[in-house]
């Protein structure tokens, strides 16, 4: 009698992973709240996030103001360009 190895059964598969991720949320909190280490290791988890979200704002602004500025130079070489077929030198064919 040969087993596919290939096939799993839905049910252990489940299993398995509904455990696998309640002993990490559990490790998670034995870590975040140990009475000893618990508010450091909180208040560094805090610092970090506030650094990131610095860090994401900044590159956000830094994104929008350079594109801002690309749409500004788009928009005035366009009006340089319609400005130069509009001028009657353009027209007569210049002096």
């Amino acid at each position: 009698m040969k087993y596919d190895f290939r096939r799993r059964d839905d049910s252990s598969t489940t299993f398995l992973t509904g455990f696998a991720t309640g002993l990490f949320l559990g490790a998670l909190a034995m870590f975040i709240f140990d009475p000893q280490q618990g508010r450091r290791r909180r208040a560094l988890v805090r610092d970090k996030m506030v650094r990131y979200g610095n860090d994401v704002g900044d590159y956000v602004g830094a994104t929008a103001k350079d594109l801002s500025n690309r749409a500004y130079g788009v928009v005035k070489e366009t009006e340089g360009l319609v400005k130069n077929e509009q001028s009657p030198l353009a027209t007569t064919g210049g002096i």
